[in-house]
């Protein structure tokens, strides 16, 4: 797992420390991630990566998994 997966990853277990989160897991579709949840990742990726996810960037399918989000980070990187 590289660096920045790693970094996704920890975000990811501190927001849900009950929940068993691997690389594939449909975060949505598993009810790890809602809207409000998504508002905090969003907060904590932009700080912890240091960009700014765009508006048009909000879409469900940048969130699904861990390797969406990742695509969606290095794209804006």
């Amino acid at each position: 797992m590289d660096h920045e997966i790693k970094k996704l990853s920890k975000i990811l277990e501190e927001m849900n420390p009950y929940e068993e989160i691997f690389p594939d897991t449909k975060l949505i579709e598993e009810g790890i991630l809602d809207s409000l949840t998504m508002v905090l990742l969003i907060g904590c990726i932009e700080k912890e990566f240091g960009i700014k996810v765009p508006e048009d960037e909000l879409k469900i399918s940048n969130f699904e998994t861990m390797g969406s989000i990742m695509k969606m980070i290095r794209i804006l990187k």
